[in-house]
Formats: structure tokens, C-alpha cells, sequence
């Protein structure tokens, strides 16, 4: 049996503002989800070839007791970061992929008192993270290249999960893309302490999907 990881977190993709509500509405009323962590993604169409719903569409967003992360999937993050600071998204994670002052984002993200996350996509080596893996608090691998839920998980991200854990950095490692019950030990086993699912747990009953997800993890 892997150790259940300290945080297992629904994501949210929405290109409207309906069907976003639809989908904060079903963590609302669960049982299970209800509280804890709710990840939001933006997209531009630039980073990634999707653009989504963007934060202003949720300044009037009743979230209830859920705390908020923003996966910011777009080129120039700066204003996004801004805005997301404000609208009390107390995590905040930007792509390495982004232009190129990573560190000033970083630093941004915790004068504004959240949580600083660097994700890498698929393609990217992980020596992009050396030069902040001092600065950062948490990495997030992503298991599918960004900008759409339903892809494969794909199968390198293990040894990624492996390298960065080898690495002694004093980040947390989440992984984000594909995740669902018939890979979610294998990721945890090589090192990673947050799981983000999208679809499988968002299609249908979150809190069945979760007891699935928990019951397949307790006999792993």
C-alpha cells in the first residue's frame, strides 16, 4: 500500500463561464471535496493551443471553504499573477515554458503570500528547474503535453517524478495530466505528494470517483 498523498485536488477546465459553475457546483455539494484545495486552469492560446475561461470571470465566484490554485498556462503570466493575487488564489502556478523571468514571477507569487509552483511539460528536461529550485515551494510534473483534459498519461513522467525526487530540492512534487486510479500509485510511489485529477474525477460523482481512487491506492 502507497501512502495516501497529503492532498488529492479537482481541476477545473472550462472555456465558459457555465459549464464552470456546473463543475464548482458538483465540489460544493460533495461530501469529500468540498473543502481542501480546488485547481483552477487558464489557458491563453499562446503557451498552449487552448484558452479557457480567465480570472476575471470569477471575481463574484462564491468558492465556499475551498482554497484556490491557479494553473497559469499562458506566455507573459505577470498580469494573470496579479489578477489571481487579488481574486485570493492562495497557490499559484506558472509554466518554466513561459518567457523568461521566472524568478520575478516567483518572487510575485509570494509577496502576494501564496504558494509558488514551477510545472514543466513533457518535453522539457528538468535542468530547466535547476536554477530555482532554491526559490520555488513546489514543482508541478505534468503527465500530458497542456491544453486539453482525456489525453494518455504519458509513461516517461515516472522516471521524471524519480529525477526531480533524487534531487533532494526542498519542493513538494504535485503531477498534473491524466492521473486516475490505474497509474495513481505508480506516481506516488516515485515521489510525488499531490495528485491533481480532471477528468476522472469530475465526470460523474467526484465522490465516487474519489472512494474509487482511495480503495484502488489502499490495495496498491
Amino acid at each position: 500500500m502507497v501512502k495516501i498523498p497529503e492532498e488529492i485536488i479537482p481541476a477545473i477546465l472550462s472555456k465558459n463561464i457555465e459549464d464552470f459553475k456546473v463543475d464548482l457546483n458538483k465540489l460544493l455539494s460533495s461530501k469529500t471535496l468540498n473543502s481542501g484545495w480546488v485547481h483552477v486552469d487558464f489557458m491563453d492560446n499562446i503557451l498552449v493551443p487552448n484558452k479557457s475561461i480567465n480570472p476575471d470571470d470569477l471575481a463574484n465566484m462564491d468558492f465556499g471553504a475551498l482554497k484556490k490554485e491557479a494553473h497559469l498556462m499562458v506566455k507573459q503570466p505577470k498580469s494573470w499573477i496579479k489578477r489571481c493575487l487579488e481574486l485570493g488564489f492562495a497557490r499559484i502556478i506558472i509554466h518554466i515554458e513561459a518567457d523568461e523571468d521566472i524568478a520575478g514571477y516567483i518572487e510575485l507569487i509570494k509577496r502576494g503570500v501564496a504558494e509558488s509552483v514551477l510545472a514543466i511539460n513533457p518535453d522539457t528536461d528538468i535542468k530547466a528547474l535547476e536554477p530555482y529550485s532554491q526559490i520555488v515551494d513546489r514543482v508541478l510534473v505534468m503527465g500530458v503535453t497542456p491544453g486539453f483534459q482525456g489525453q494518455p498519461f504519458v509513461p516517461e513522467t515516472i522516471h521524471k517524478i524519480r529525477e526531480i525526487k533524487s534531487k533532494g530540492w526542498p519542493v513538494k512534487i504535485s503531477v498534473d495530466g491524466a492521473v486516475k486510479d490505474t497509474n495513481a500509485g505508480e506516481i506516488l510511489e516515485a515521489g510525488a505528494d499531490s495528485l491533481i485529477l480532471g477528468s476522472f474525477l469530475m465526470k460523474g460523482d467526484p465522490d465516487e470517483n474519489l472512494a474509487q481512487l482511495l480503495k484502488v491506492l489502499e490495495a496498491f
